[in-house]
């Protein structure tokens, strides 16, 4: 009886010896198992993104904040036809961000009537992106820089004459006036490589654009470009001044068409045979490259100018080369991102 209950005890104290051992390797697989998932982010800081609703603005977004995932919390509000001042005051309010990120032209002028409105504001920097003449829109802005949404002449055209067989020597623009000081920036490129920039300038404003526009184009085919560069330039892009001017002289000559977005090179249209545009995600990463050194310089913009894209595609529509009966070399299309066919 005895032996037995001294058999017991020794169990016992086995048993309460072997106890925490267990729970000690369990505890110590836990936190391997941890410590093999991923990190997730503890952002502090928040960066406020404004953007218009697209395709192409959602790869910008996506560029964005994938690279900077970790060390921003990102907040994304959707810009309208019908978005007020108040809203932006509101996601400011509501966020606090450090940075704000501008993308399309319709958050940067929102963002501008907001500035106006709160002129004793402190305001966070923000960075300009996907943005037509951004130059022109950030000036009126406070604490603000961006990355420029054309493509230079130049960079459009010795890609398109890469693929060309005839020679590009001439090139034509019908502008209006206010951008003359962009088009001698790009007529002085241009020159580099050997290429005339024959621009044509016409009113900012005029009851009879399209005539103008119209005119204009018909100067540059008598004075024999080689191609016509179209700028991206909504008012003189809308369905009017495609329909009363471009398409009437463009659609009829036999020339090669620089155009500076995608949906001006649908082959419906036999419009834009050549385009290089931004490569989206790309810019994202560029402008989340921008919002690092910000970062970095304790949220501070500083003398910092105004980038160029650095990563570009370029796209070829064959179709409308073969309809306006331009000759160009098939072993030259393996160069483009895409051929439109």
């Amino acid at each position: 009886m005895a032996n037995s209950i001294i058999s017991n005890s020794v169990n016992k104290r086995r048993l309460a010896f072997v106890a925490p051992t267990l729970s000690h390797w369990r505890q110590v697989f836990v936190a391997l198992l941890l410590l093999a998932l991923p990190t997730a982010s503890f952002a502090e800081d928040t960066a406020l993104i404004l953007t218009a609703q697209g395709k192409a603005f959602s790869e910008v977004v996506n560029g964005i904040s994938g690279d900077l995932e970790e060390e921003l919390n990102f907040e994304t509000y959707i810009i309208g036809k019908g978005s007020k001042v108040s809203e932006i005051a509101a996601q400011i309010k509501k966020h606090k961000p450090k940075i704000i990120i501008l993308i399309e032209n319709s958050s940067i002028k929102l963002y501008e009537k907001y500035q106006k409105a709160n002129p004793d504001a402190d305001f966070p920097p923000s960075v300009a992106v996907a943005a037509l003449f951004v130059d022109r829109f950030i000036a009126k802005l406070k604490n603000a820089t961006g990355i420029r949404y054309e493509i230079p002449a130049v960079t459009s055209i010795v890609n398109m004459r890469s693929v060309l067989s005839d020679e590009i020597k001439k090139v034509g623009v019908v502008h209006r006036k206010w951008m003359t000081k962009l088009i001698e920036e790009n007529a002085k490129y241009c020159l580099s490589e050997g290429i005339e920039l024959v621009s044509i300038p016409i009113p900012n404003k005029d009851s009879k654009l399209h005539k103008k526009l119209s005119s204009g184009l018909k100067s540059l085919i008598n004075q024999k470009v080689d191609a016509i560069w179209v700028l991206n330039d909504n008012v003189l892009l809308n369905r009017k001044m495609i329909g009363k001017a471009w398409l009437p002289v463009i659609g009829k000559a036999r020339l090669p068409v620089i155009v500076g977005i995608k949906p001006m090179l649908s082959t419906k249209l036999n419009f834009g045979s050549f385009a290089v545009v931004p490569d989206h995600y790309a810019l994202g990463v560029q402008a989340a490259s921008i919002i690092g050194e910000i970062m970095d310089e304790d949220w501070e913009i500083g003398d910092r100018d105004i980038e160029q894209p650095v990563s570009v595609k370029k796209v070829v529509n064959i179709t409308v080369l073969n309809n306006k009966k331009v000759k160009y070399r098939e072993d030259r299309l393996s160069a483009m991102d895409e051929v439109v066919q």
